[in-house]
């Protein structure tokens, strides 16, 4: 599990960890609502610099009440979007059906703990969360039709 903050917002955290050969996407589609991290397919994330740009984006929304869904951490998908159609972002960059490589992400004050079995409910195998590991998943045609 990675776990990061950004200087000009040290009083949050970010803990993101990534999954790969998830046996249980269909299940974790009908609970998104309700979980208290964001599940990103990871197919879609090229870098760690990506992810991270979303999250500060997501935190200065956060900051002056300009938040266009209902937390942080869907509001870090909804930033890794080029449009601002909230519809839009969940579809391109959250999990689906057949998602095998997810990176599960949340973004909390530093007042908060963050459990270390906050994604227990992720059945595959946890490897680390690096740009390399990101590159070796990215799926460029998918990425293609973002734009």
């Amino acid at each position: 599990m990675l776990r990061h903050s950004i200087p000009q917002f040290d009083s949050y955290q970010i803990c993101a960890s990534l999954f790969t050969d998830v046996e249980n996407t269909r299940e974790l589609r009908t609970e998104v609502a309700s979980m208290p991290f964001a599940m990103i397919d990871a197919s879609c994330i090229g870098s760690l610099e990506q992810l991270f740009c979303a999250v500060y984006k997501a935190i200065l929304e956060s900051t002056y009440n300009r938040l266009r869904t209902k937390n942080l951490n869907s509001e870090c998908i909804l930033s890794l979007s080029p449009t601002s159609n909230i519809g839009e972002a969940f579809k391109r960059f959250g999990i689906k059906e057949d998602s095998k490589d997810i990176l599960c992400l949340t973004v909390v004050n530093n007042t908060e703990s963050i459990p270390d079995t906050l994604f227990d409910d992720v059945k595959g195998q946890q490897i680390e969360l690096s740009d390399e590991n990101l590159e070796s998943r990215i799926n460029l045609d998918l990425i293609k039709k973002v734009r």
